[in-house]
């Protein structure tokens, strides 16, 4: 069963901006987490998409606790091996990117809620017996790796292993194989280690090195993130900014063949959609901006419009204002009209493309908007925010308060703003659309991170 698309869509956008805590508290109380009727659904109704969810850009870290939580408290019977597969491939990505500290308190929320699932117990055991720094973590939280390694094995499992490795009885190695052993790379390394974590009385004298094995693998992940704290004209990404200086300098043959260059360059690492996707472009007067802003906006806009053109399969575009190739921003803002001509064709979603400013009738558009659903329209709408710097007010410059609201100022936006489109659009695949995407983009990000919770 797929989700749909709406919902989906309203789930990756609360992926992307709620931070909550997941909070255990010191009793035996299961974890304490807002959202959790939310994730469940989502992952109920498509567990390998709800998965994939993790590897998309912008998702904040708590949220993937309770994805990687989610993942391994839940039951797989029933499911392909594809499927179950991709849910273990972003388990372990995932073990390696979080924080250690995050990453063990999920497993005590597993131990709280009873989950000893198999694929349960392998992500735990070959977590903490494979860690970079399993020598400062078993001194540091003693206490925790005890709780954890007792609830995968089983209380009376893992005193036999750690009494049997510390030669307090005589070692059955097929026993250790079967139960612990199969499970790390360096068998002589934990043979070593883990009778300290059983060892009475040892005091914890770790010096917290173990909290930072994880950052050198969420350092490549996030790698792409990257954004420059200093915004000017020519570092919102090429696209952009080779459209500046053809604003500002004049026609240019090379610059245009240098925007045909970045944006095919761009489209290439972005989802593609099969359906009918409608762009009301505003590029009237106020989209010129002036000072160091001059044409900055418009031409942001006109960078993501480029970009449609290339991963839609249906695309048209409604310009508000200027036209041509590269449109002169002049002309009154009149968004509403131009929604109108864009709803006619009957396209899957519509997205509205403007710095905010509507200067015609004011709210008209959120009029129009409100007025929609008695007219039988149920297309999709979205407007999207084309702004400078991530920090702009736009408190003046919402049109439509009854409209979901996107933003982007950066070129590396884009994947995000396309994502929300596609999954805003009713049918035509969005969903498949999606699930083939974040499958290549895990396997990019595999191929970058090699995370080393991968073990078979």
């Amino acid at each position: 069963m797929d989700i749909s698309q709406p919902t989906l869509a309203n789930f990756l956008q609360h992926l992307r901006t709620e931070n909550q805590p997941f909070i255990l508290r010191r009793d035996a109380a299961p974890p304490e987490w807002n959202d959790e009727a939310l994730h469940r659904s989502n992952y109920d109704q498509n567990p390998e998409l709800y998965a994939l969810l993790a590897v998309a850009e912008t998702i904040q870290p708590w949220q993937r606790v309770r994805i990687l939580f989610q993942l391994l408290q839940r039951s797989r019977k029933g499911m392909s091996n594809e499927v179950r597969c991709t849910l273990e491939r972003v388990a372990d990505l995932l073990l390696a990117v979080l924080h250690p500290d995050q990453v063990l308190t999920v497993f005590l929320a597993l131990r709280r809620v009873r989950a000893n699932h198999k694929h349960t117990t392998k992500a735990i055991l070959k977590y903490i017996l494979n860690h970079p720094q399993f020598e400062d973590m078993a001194s540091s939280r003693r206490p925790t790796l005890v709780d954890c390694l007792e609830h995968a094995l089983g209380k009376n499992v893992a005193r036999a292993c750690a009494k049997m490795l510390s030669e307090e009885v005589t070692a059955n190695e097929a026993y250790l194989r079967r139960n612990l052993l199969r499970f790390v790379r360096d068998a002589q390394w934990v043979k070593f280690v883990l009778p300290f974590v059983y060892k009475q009385g040892t005091r914890q004298t770790g010096n917290g090195q173990y909290q930072q094995a994880h950052q050198q693998y969420i350092e490549k992940f996030e790698q792409h993130q990257e954004r420059p704290k200093t915004v000017t004209a020519t570092n919102r990404g090429d696209i952009a900014a080779t459209l500046v200086h053809l604003y500002r300098g004049g026609s240019s043959a090379q610059l245009q063949q240098a925007v045909e260059g970045y944006v095919e360059e761009a489209a290439r690492e972005l989802p593609r959609f099969a359906g009918k996707v409608a762009l009301v472009l505003d590029a009237s007067a106020s989209t010129r901006s002036y000072g160091e802003r001059e044409y900055c906006a418009l031409a942001q806009s006109i960078a993501l419009q480029r970009v449609l053109e290339k991963r839609c399969a249906n695309l048209q575009v409604h310009t508000v204002g200027g036209s041509g190739y590269l449109p002169v921003p002049e002309g009154n803002t009149d968004l509403a009209t131009a929604l109108l001509d864009a709803l006619e064709a009957s396209p899957d979603v519509v997205a509205i493309v403007t710095d905010g400013y509507e200067n015609v009738y004011p709210g008209d558009l959120e009029r129009v908007v409100a007025s929609l659903p008695n007219a039988g329209v149920q297309t999709p709408v979205v407007l999207c925010h084309s702004k400078f710097t991530p920090s702009d007010d736009l408190t003046l410059r919402r049109p439509a308060e009854n409209l979901p609201q996107l933003e982007f100022w950066h070129q590396d936006d884009f994947e995000d703003i396309l994502l929300s489109l596609f999954l805003m659009a009713d049918g035509n695949g969005a969903s498949e659309c999606l699930r083939e995407f974040l499958l290549e983009k895990l396997y990019k990000v595999e191929k970058e991170v090699a995370p080393w919770t991968t073990i078979n």
